[in-house]
């Protein structure tokens, strides 16, 4: 599994790093995106789904840190 830390950035740069980092996967692979940008969290799980992907998990792993799970579809 990938991992991208994008912590200290704000939306919309938050989505244009994972969308990048998505494309380079194979089919089925899985990145974990970690953030501290509550409204990053909503955004990247919207984009993702439109695109097709999938989320599989999202939690807050600390106070303001959230770790999202998402699969290339």
């Amino acid at each position: 599994m990938e991992i991208l830390d994008l912590r200290g950035l704000l939306c919309p740069l938050t989505w244009a790093r994972t969308k990048y980092a998505l494309s380079k996967l194979a089919a089925g692979g899985e990145l974990k995106v970690i953030v501290d940008h509550r409204p990053a969290v909503p955004d990247i799980k919207r984009n993702c789904e439109e695109l097709g992907h999938e989320i599989l998990s999202t939690r807050e792993t600390a106070e303001g840190v959230w770790e999202m799970v998402l699969r290339h579809g």
